[in-house]
């Protein structure tokens, strides 16, 4: 079987969505198939802005299929991320008629909702060019792939049940799968001391779906009230001036900002940190939810999205609203007031992590829609 990863992310494997769909078909591989990759790497630099992500990337894919197919190794499976997957989903007969499969890293169109709620809340939400040309260029062919793909990989139950009710996709074509964490994660921290907390950490990039406009006021509250308490900025993907300058002038010496160079790198970071906090509003699963909880980490994050189907409140972390910084300020001086509890949560956390969320588990329902599509294919030509 040969399949082909399209996703318009680096190829190296530095971002959550690289790390997931790399990671996963290293085990896809390791059961025998051929996993290829087409990646924003692999576009002209010259192809830019809007084009690029748009118009230029869908466009290779399609024609990297098809010049596969000519050349006698056509591709079984393309894999797609959603926003670009409109031009091998709708016309895919020329490049030797794959299954393909859409992955969805947070649906757009749940995506755009919420970004026109926060406008309406009076909170930062898209400028006006945004919301002219986004739903053409954006949720359109977004949309139209999600109907026209033979199965969807979506990364949340709110997805899967959305693209069942809404989108009317029958629910054995929609498969919810889980990022992991290696259990070098759970290494690194294996002497992790919960008797005080220091580090704070928050892992993702610096955007507004991550919910830094809570961050920025709960830890500020926070800082107010422990003084020695620091907040660890992992991978924020800008600029660390750009970090700094969200927060007051004095809270800023104590917001570090890094950036790891590799898993291992990562892994350390994790076990240094005390707690880990994530207010996202809106995404898939986060990867490094995963890693929060194959480290060991008391974790305080929303009850939205992914979240809120790995993590079970007062069990193996703690849920708090969306758009809420004082309850976050809350959860996390709950935890810092409590030693035991932080142990008791970590280490659940760590339990189900290491049970539910490793690669090879995480891998082998990816690998199963694979082959059944692949399969169903086979019959069907048999049968014309």
């Amino acid at each position: 079987m040969r399949i082909l990863v399209a996703h318009q992310v680096p190829r190296q494997r530095t971002g959550g969505m690289s790390r997931i769909m790399g990671f996963i078909h290293d085990r896809v591989a390791a059961a025998g198939h051929t996993a290829d990759y087409f990646c924003a790497d692999d576009v002209p630099a010259r192809r830019g802005g809007w084009v690029r992500r748009h118009l230029t990337f869908p466009l290779l894919i399609r024609r990297h299929a098809i010049e596969a197919a000519r050349s006698g190794k056509p591709y079984d499976i393309v894999n797609v991320h959603e926003p670009c997957a409109l031009a091998i989903a709708a016309w895919k007969r020329s490049a030797g008629n794959p299954m393909v499969v859409v992955t969805s890293h947070g649906l757009e169109r749940r995506a755009w909702d919420l970004a026109k709620e926060e406008l309406r809340l009076g909170r930062e939400g898209p400028p006006l060019k945004t919301r002219l040309t986004y739903p053409v260029s954006g949720l359109w062919p977004a949309e139209a792939a999600l109907k026209r793909a033979d199965h969807i990989f979506c990364l949340n139950s709110e997805d899967r049940d959305y693209l069942v009710t809404r989108f009317g996709r029958r629910a054995e074509t929609v498969t919810r799968i889980y990022p992991a964490a290696d259990q070098m994660y759970a290494c690194a921290a294996s002497s992790r001391d919960y008797r005080s907390v220091e580090r704070v950490l928050f892992a993702g990039t610096w955007r507004k779906n991550k919910g830094i406009e809570d961050l920025v006021p709960a830890f500020t509250a926070l800082a107010r009230l422990y003084s020695d308490l620091r907040l660890v900025v992992l991978g924020a993907g800008v600029p660390n001036h750009i970090v700094q300058h969200s927060f007051p002038d004095w809270v800023r010496p104590r917001v570090e900002c890094q950036a790891p160079e590799d898993e291992f790198g990562m892994a350390a970071a994790f076990a240094a940190a005390d707690v880990f906090l994530l207010p996202s509003l809106f995404e898939g699963t986060p990867l490094t939810l995963m890693q929060a909880m194959m480290s060991g980490l008391p974790i305080v994050t929303t009850a939205t999205c992914g979240m809120k189907d790995v993590i079970r409140h007062r069990d193996n972390g703690i849920l708090v609203p969306t758009r809420a910084p004082e309850a976050i300020a809350s959860a996390v001086g709950s935890l810092i007031a409590d030693p035991a509890w932080r142990e008791r949560l970590g280490r659940a956390a760590q339990a189900d992590a290491g049970a539910r969320y490793t690669w090879d588990r995480v891998a082998r329902p990816v690998t199963d829609v694979y082959e059944a599509l692949v399969g169903r294919r086979s019959q069907w030509r048999e049968d014309l």
